[in-house]
């Protein structure tokens, strides 16, 4: 029975060194070279931190130098943090990725391409290896011997699901566990288990690029993004240059037209005193521009007025007692009437002839009558 048969949804599992696989494939390489290894990380560290002091970690437990090893983290999905690592030797790592084929989608360990599930174990036998997948989180490849060990130190599954060659001591143990054993992966969801996709199974592993293609990709996009940055830098300054020379010429046109104005203002508006809000002076010039000036009436000697007041001052009721012209008071006559009625009725009859007339006094005589002072002006 093929891998391929065994696992539902699973591109073709090829075996580096064995035939060359046709189409799209998961390369497998052997499990014994590309251990899990668990590690006492801090909760706190997060990022290249906890990528630093794993590495730190594994120089002193594995007595290798940094670059004699590569070390992949291994997150389960769900996990928030990791603290397992797949280690592999550099070298060997290189030598694998050199034999890969076209087509290939993915390379990692075949105990991670083994079907998983909470709460079960896969185990198969490959000639003098045990390949064991403990659920999502954990597995291994190893001798049969050391392979019991670790199986007895395990927590006990759910349910097994049992691959490959028999092997006496592995199947007592398995038989021990008072658990179903499943042999065919068909019968898993009818057993109550969903196996994982394999992408999720590998737990982000993935060992076809080295570990510094990552850091390889972001530097090739920062060196890409640099020179658009770089003509976006260029752009904003010629721009923020151009904006600046255009704001100072409109700042000096814009001078140039106030003093432009200022200078009209003063010829034809307000040609005294500060120009304080061109606007109002300006519609206060306007209105008082838009009132005719009254046509200049030259007055009439007083001679004449007093000539024009004459028939008026002849009458029986009145006598005229002075009449007399200054500049500061205009044409004042002194007049005697009958009483106060004929004095009223000579001021309507000059105001009839023209005349503006003002009261300046008036009073009662002992002798009988009525002496009133007037001003007169001939209205224009």
């Amino acid at each position: 029975m093929t891998r391929a048969k065994r696992i539902t949804g699973l591109p073709t599992i090829w075996r580096i060194g064995s035939a060359l696989p046709n189409g799209p494939h998961v390369a497998s390489v052997p499990g014994a070279l590309a251990p899990l290894l668990p590690l006492d990380l801090p909760e706190k560290l997060r990022g290249a931190a906890r990528e630093r002091v794993a590495e730190r970690q594994l120089v002193e437990q594995l007595s290798m130098p940094p670059g004699g090893f590569e070390m992949r983290p291994f997150l389960p999905k769900g996990a928030k943090l990791w603290t397992k690592v797949l280690v592999v030797d550099a070298g060997l790592a290189g030598a694998w990725r050199k034999g890969l084929r076209p087509g290939c989608l993915a390379l990692g360990p075949d105990f991670l391409l083994l079907p998983t599930a909470p709460g079960l174990w896969t185990i198969e036998v490959q000639g003098e290896t045990v390949i064991a997948r403990l659920g999502p989180e954990d597995g291994f490849a190893a001798e049969p011997d050391l392979a019991l060990a670790l199986l007895g130190q395990a927590s006990p599954p759910k349910g097994v699901l049992r691959m490959g060659g028999a092997q006496a001591d592995l199947d007592a143990l398995l038989a021990g566990l008072s658990v179903p054993v499943l042999t065919d992966p068909a019968a898993l969801k009818k057993a109550g288990f969903t196996p994982m996709r394999w992408t999720d199974a590998l737990g982000g592993l993935d060992l076809k690029d080295p570990p510094s293609a990552l850091y390889d990709r972001l530097r090739t996009k920062v060196k890409r993004w640099r020179v658009a940055v770089i003509c976006a830098v260029l752009a904003l300054s010629i721009w923020a240059g151009t904006l600046a020379l255009e704001m100072q010429k409109s700042k000096a046109g814009a001078t140039q037209d106030s003093e432009i104005m200022l200078a009209l203002v003063r010829d034809h508006f307000v040609p005294n005193g500060p120009v304080l809000d061109v606007r109002a002076q300006v519609n206060a010039a306007l209105q008082a521009a838009a009132v005719p000036d009254a046509p200049e009436v030259k007055a009439l000697p007083p001679i004449t007025q007093f000539q024009i007041a004459a028939p008026v001052l002849s009458d029986d009721s009145l006598r005229l007692l002075t009449a007399a012209y200054r500049a500061d008071t205009g044409l004042v006559i002194s007049v005697e009437a009958v009483d106060f009625a004929a004095l009223d009725q000579v001021t309507e009859d000059l105001r009839a002839a023209g005349f503006v007339v003002d009261q300046l006094d008036s009073r009662a005589q002992q002798s009988g009558g009525v002496v009133a002072r007037l001003r007169l002006e001939l209205a224009q």
